[in-house]
């Protein structure tokens, strides 16, 4: 299928600083974008295939009834929706991860064949496992087990520092995704519409809807994140316009050895070369 871009997504100039970066990596044609997806969805199959055979392994060892199984990922990839690539992005594609969890043969507390729509995040993992393992959950763990645990009524993301960064809030149907430099915001009803496609930011009937969440925006934010709320209000960072600069290390792309991705002088990962205050880059 063809990538999804909503309405928000057309006017890149008049994004939020964070997305216009974002979006700056939409260079590929119509058909490297088609053959992007196509490995991106063989790549799924052929997890799936090995996920089998694993299991099947498992099972004729005799040790089937023994095992907890939990499946899931680190991130998602939004595959040009949205005119944008790869994960670091706070929509669905890129934040929103599988989980699929089997209990030991004799835990009958996760049932077969259902879903549960709870908001769960990756810090629920360990909790959830010691949980099915009849282990004890330490106090100090932030998580919940997705068994036992007590049900969120939101949950709280959040993505770099500096100027590369956006934090998140979301609640059983609504999204509130932040945009500290130019103090923007998007709001998305997931129940209506998951792909994300109009951004509710700006209607009148939502505005109960995105001050509520602001409040609980607020009350996560920690540490130097802080500096964004002025008198009880977010007030965010200057608003400014990103602009690509050269990128001779080819950022996205790794070593043979996996290393560590190089830190900018400014802190966070160097994903976004940008041109500063450099006029001779700017033609690079």
């Amino acid at each position: 299928d063809p990538p999804f871009r909503g309405s928000w997504a057309q006017d890149q100039q008049g994004l939020p600083y964070f997305l216009q970066a974002m979006q700056a990596r939409d260079v590929y044609s119509e058909r490297e974008t088609l053959w992007a997806r196509r490995a991106f969805y063989a790549l799924c199959t052929q997890i799936d295939q090995r996920i089998g055979t694993l299991i099947g392994t498992i099972r004729e060892e005799g040790i089937l009834d023994d095992t907890i199984v939990m499946f899931t990922s680190d991130h998602g990839d939004m595959l040009g929706n949205h005119n944008m690539w790869a994960k670091q992005t706070l929509h669905e594609w890129s934040a929103r991860v599988p989980m699929i969890l089997m209990g030991a043969g004799t835990d009958r507390r996760l049932g077969f064949n259902r879903s549960d729509h709870r908001l769960v995040g990756l810090q629920d993992i360990m909790p959830t496992l010691l949980d099915l393992a009849g282990l004890d959950i330490p106090d100090t763990v932030d998580g919940r087990s997705m068994v036992t645990g007590a049900e969120r009524d939101c949950i709280y993301g959040e993505f770099g520092e500096v100027d590369h960064c956006c934090r998140m809030v979301r609640d059983s149907r609504f999204k509130l995704i932040y945009y500290p430099v130019g103090n923007a915001f998007q709001l998305f009803d997931l129940e209506r519409d998951p792909d994300e496609m109009v951004d509710l930011h700006r209607a009148p009937e939502h505005s109960e809807t995105l001050e509520g969440l602001k409040e609980i925006l607020k009350s996560y934010l920690y540490g130097q994140d802080e500096r964004w709320i002025t008198d009880g209000v977010l007030t965010g960072e200057s608003a400014r316009s990103f602009r690509p600069g050269p990128d001779r290390g080819l950022s996205l792309t790794r070593g043979l050895q996996w290393p560590v991705p190089p830190v900018n002088p400014e802190g966070g990962m160097n994903f976004f070369p940008e041109v500063r205050n450099n006029p001779d880059a700017e033609s690079g």
